[in-house]
C-alpha cells in the first residue's frame, strides 16, 4: 500500500511537473513571438530566468522531494509557487491592444484571477518554515499559522471577486464589475490594515517555529535547518542591496537581476537538499567559508578605497593633481595584506562561532610543539592522550608501545 501511494505521488508530482515547464515554456515562446527588436539584458533576464528558470527549478526539486517524501508539505509547497509562476492571466490581459469596454465572463475570470495571482506565490514561501524539514509544524499548537493563512487567503479571493471597478493588477485599465460592490478605497483602509497585520503574524509564526524546532532538534535536523537559514540569510543580502539600489542603474542591469533570481533559487536548493539529505554535512564548512570570504572581501575593499582616498589627497597637497600610483600602492597593500588578514578573520570566526574546532586546532599545535621538545616517554605519552581526550572526546582511550624485545625480533 506504501509503495502505491508513493508511485501514485511520484507520477502525480512529474505530471504537474511536466505541466509547469510546458507552460513556462509557452509562455517564453508568446513572449519571443511579440518582440519588434532586440531585448535589453534586463527584459530578458524577467522573461528567462523569472518566467521560466525559476518555474523549472522549483517544479523539478519539488517532484523529486514527493516522489520520495510525498507526506512532506515542503516539496508540494514549492509545487504550488512553480504552479502560481505560470499563471498566464497577466499575459494574457497584457497583451490586450486595447482596454475593453464590457466585461465578459471569460474576462471576469482573467481579472479575477490576475487579482489574487500573487496569493500562491507569497504564502506557501512564508509557510515554508513552518514545515520545514519533515513537512509538520514543530507540534499542533502551530497549526494556527496554517489556518490564519488559509483563511487570509479565502478572504483575500471573496475581496477581489466583489471590488466595483476590476482591472489587471498593472492598474492599466479598469471595467465596472456587475457583482462588485466593494469600493477600491477599501484597499487602503481598514481591510487592508488588518490584512498586513495577518501577514505580518504569519510570516513571524512561520519563522519563529523555526527557531523553536532548531532549538529542540537533534544533530540532523539541526543541519538541515542551517542550509535553510545560510540560504534565507543569502537571499536577506541580496535583497537588501536591492532595496538600497532600488531607484539606481545597477539596480536594473540584467547582470544585478540574475542574482537576485540565483539568491532566489538558492532557497529551493537548499531545501532539496537538507531534505533529502545529499551532502548534508558540509553546510558548516560552507558557512564558513562564507562569513571568511564575505568579511574578508568588506575588509579589504574598505581598505583598498580608503588607501586610495588617503593617498590621493596625498599627491593633491604635494603635487596638486590626482597621481595613479595611489591606485598602483593601494593595490599591492591589498595583496600584501590578503594571507595574514584571512588568517586574522578565520581565528576571529573560529573562536566566536566554532569554538570546539578551535580549540582542537590549538591543542594540536600545542602538541606538536611538545612533541619536537618532549624526550621523556611517559610525559609525551600523557600529552598524546590529553589531546586525544580533548580533540576527539572517545569514551576510552588506550596507547599500545612496541617493547624493545618485539624491536629486535
Amino acid at each position: 500500500m506504501i509503495l502505491k501511494k508513493t508511485s501514485r505521488s511520484a507520477i502525480l508530482a512529474w505530471a504537474l511537473c511536466t505541466i509547469c515547464i510546458l507552460a513556462a515554456l509557452i509562455q517564453l515562446g508568446i513572449w519571443a513571438a511579440q518582440l519588434t527588436g532586440l531585448p535589453s539584458l534586463y527584459d530578458l533576464g524577467q522573461a528567462v530566468f523569472w518566467r521560466l528558470v525559476v518555474t523549472v527549478v522549483f517544479s523539478i526539486l519539488a517532484a523529486l522531494i514527493i516522489s520520495r517524501q510525498p507526506s512532506n508539505r515542503v516539496g508540494w509547497l514549492m509545487m504550488l509557487i512553480a504552479f502560481a509562476s505560470v499563471n498566464p492571466s497577466q499575459s494574457i490581459l497584457a497583451s490586450l491592444d486595447t482596454p475593453p469596454t464590457m466585461l465578459t465572463p471569460g474576462l471576469w475570470l482573467l481579472i479575477w484571477l490576475d487579482g489574487w495571482s500573487w496569493v500562491p506565490l507569497i504564502f506557501p514561501i512564508f509557510l515554508i518554515p513552518l514545515h520545514f524539514p519533515n513537512g509538520r509544524p514543530p507540534s499542533p499548537r502551530w497549526n494556527w499559522v496554517n489556518w490564519l493563512a488559509i483563511g487570509m487567503w479565502l478572504f483575500f479571493i471573496v475581496f477581489v471577486s466583489f471590488l466595483t471597478p476590476m482591472g489587471p493588477l498593472n492598474e492599466a485599465w479598469t471595467v465596472p464589475n456587475p457583482i462588485g460592490f466593494i469600493p477600491v478605497e477599501w484597499f487602503v483602509g481598514a481591510p487592508m490594515i488588518f490584512w498586513t497585520i495577518g501577514l505580518v503574524a504569519v510570516l513571524a509564526g512561520s519563522v519563529i517555529s523555526l527557531f523553536v524546532r532548531y532549538r529542540k532538534a537533534q544533530r540532523v535536523e539541526r543541519q538541515q535547518i542551517k542550509w535553510l537559514l545560510y540560504a534565507g540569510a543569502l537571499f536577506t543580502v541580496v535583497y537588501s542591496i536591492s532595496a538600497v539600489l532600488a531607484d539606481s542603474e545597477v539596480r536594473f542591469s540584467g547582470w544585478w537581476d540574475l542574482m537576485f533570481v540565483l539568491s532566489i533559487l538558492a532557497m529551493p536548493a537548499a531545501m532539496a537538499i537538507a531534505i533529502l539529505r545529499y551532502r548534508l554535512f558540509e553546510i558548516d564548512l560552507i558557512i564558513r567559508r562564507t562569513l571568511v570570504y564575505g568579511l574578508l572581501t568588506v575588509a579589504l575593499a574598505l581598505v583598498y578605497f580608503g588607501s586610495v582616498i588617503v593617498l590621493q589627497q596625498a599627491f593633491r597637497a604635494l603635487t596638486g593633481q590626482d597621481s595613479p600610483l595611489a591606485i598602483v600602492i593601494s593595490t599591492l597593500v591589498i595583496a600584501a595584506l590578503f594571507s595574514p588578514l584571512r588568517r586574522w578573520v578565520q581565528d576571529i570566526i573560529d573562536q566566536r562561532f566554532y569554538r570546539s574546532k578551535y580549540d582542537a586546532q590549538q591543542a594540536l599545535a600545542t602538541f606538536a610543539t611538545t612533541a619536537r621538545d618532549e624526550v621523556e616517554l611517559e610525559q609525551l605519552t600523557k600529552q598524546l592522550l590529553n589531546v586525544v581526550q580533548e580533540t576527539m572526546q572517545p569514551e576510552q582511550v588506550s596507547v599500545w608501545l612496541r617493547s624493545s624485545q618485539e624491536e629486535k625480533n
